[in-house]
């Protein structure tokens, strides 16, 4: 029920692409799945792969966009913590080609809520997401 659920949420998202702003739920599935995404990655970048920091870029940054739109909405900190915690669980259940069809799908969506933010909104964004990109260079 919680695989349906995430992938119910994620396809909810992507369909409305142009429509909306993600809902909490909807932008807490797509960031657990570009952590997903994130992680071989940025093992890769912690082995040297010079090509892995350009692949982790664009995930990173669309996973920030929607905690982006999620801070606009006024959630935060330990609700976030909650929605979150939620999303991975559910995702847990979900099998790989699911959730790499979720994942894909989410890239986009949040690469175009990057796109449509505005000039201070992107800043952000690209700041936290190279912070992150810094902080898992170092992760063990």
């Amino acid at each position: 029920m919680r695989r349906f659920r995430l992938l119910a949420c994620v396809s909810a998202l992507c369909a409305g692409a142009a429509l909306a702003t993600p809902t909490p739920q909807q932008a807490a599935a797509c960031v657990a799945a570009l952590q997903a995404r994130a992680a071989p990655i940025a093992q890769r970048l912690r082995e040297g792969d010079a090509t892995a920091e350009a692949q982790l870029l664009p995930v990173v940054t669309a996973s920030f966009a929607f905690v982006g739109s999620v801070y606009k909405q006024g959630i935060r900190g330990a609700e976030a913590d909650a929605l979150l915690k939620a999303a991975e669980k559910a995702q847990a259940t979900i099998p790989p080609a699911d959730l790499a069809r979720a994942q894909d799908l989410c890239q986009a969506q949040g690469q175009q809520l990057f796109s449509e933010a505005n000039f201070f909104e992107r800043q952000f964004v690209a700041r936290a997401a190279r912070k992150r990109i810094d902080k898992l260079r170092r992760a063990p």
